[in-house]
């Protein structure tokens, strides 16, 4: 009967020193999160989604046998900065996991945000007053990283965005500018693509706004190096 009690005080010893190592080891590696439009998604002119600077990173991680958790369910082809506003206003629930995206965040040790470059190319194919719809894109990008740091102190790093279809490189300066100053304000870390999406070798056709994977490594080596 001792016999029976002992063996049964090793199992439960060495079942509570195995948890104890399992969630030690989750919880040292990092949990990637990316919010943000097509993207982000690495989306391609054939309306399938490629392989994005996020997808990289995540396999930074993985390679190095690093990465707990690797979430893009609130990233969404064409999704613009009022809609990422209002599912942070609503909790949205993500899709695949069912979790709040708050807690999705909370839990993100790195957070990338990459918006707007979708939205604004659209609006290039309107005749609209772009001066009208910046102002409205920054108040909901500083709504968005108001609320985030609200309860979120880790590392963020911001994307900003280049020329596509008839958006031109000097509106796109501006929007950057404003970007860049609200990057400054909530203490994140801010990279310019502009100088990248100059280089021709880097798209997938001369008539798509996306990047190739070429580019999508070269971006997610610079977010490294940021963090870093």
């Amino acid at each position: 009967m001792k016999r029976r009690y002992k063996l049964l005080l090793i199992i439960v010893i060495g079942s509570i020193i195995t948890f104890l190592i399992y969630f030690h080891s989750n919880k040292s590696k990092i949990n990637l999160v990316a919010l943000g439009d097509g993207f982000s998604l690495g989306m391609t002119p054939y309306n399938v989604v490629g392989i994005s600077f996020n997808d990289y990173l995540s396999d930074y991680y993985e390679n190095k046998n690093n990465l707990n958790d690797f979430n893009k369910e609130f990233c969404l082809s064409h999704l613009d900065i009022e809609k990422l506003d209002y599912w942070l206003e609503k909790n949205e629930l993500g899709k695949k996991t069912r979790k709040p995206i708050k807690q999705v965040i909370e839990q993100a040790d790195i957070l990338t945000i990459a918006i707007g470059l979708d939205e604004f190319a659209d609006l290039s194919l309107r005749k609209v007053d772009y001066e009208e719809y910046i102002n409205q894109f920054i108040l909901n990008y500083k709504d968005v990283l108001s609320t985030i740091r609200t309860f979120y102190d880790k590392p963020i790093i911001i994307l900003g965005i280049y020329p596509a279809y008839n958006l031109d490189k000097n509106t796109t300066l501006i929007i950057n500018k404003n970007i860049q100053k609200l990057s400054l304000t909530y203490n994140t870390k801010y990279l310019d693509l502009l100088p990248l999406s100059l280089n021709k070798n880097y798209y997938l056709q001369p008539t798509s706004y996306y990047l190739n994977y070429q580019a999508h490594q070269k971006i997610a080596n610079d977010i490294l190096k940021i963090i870093k």
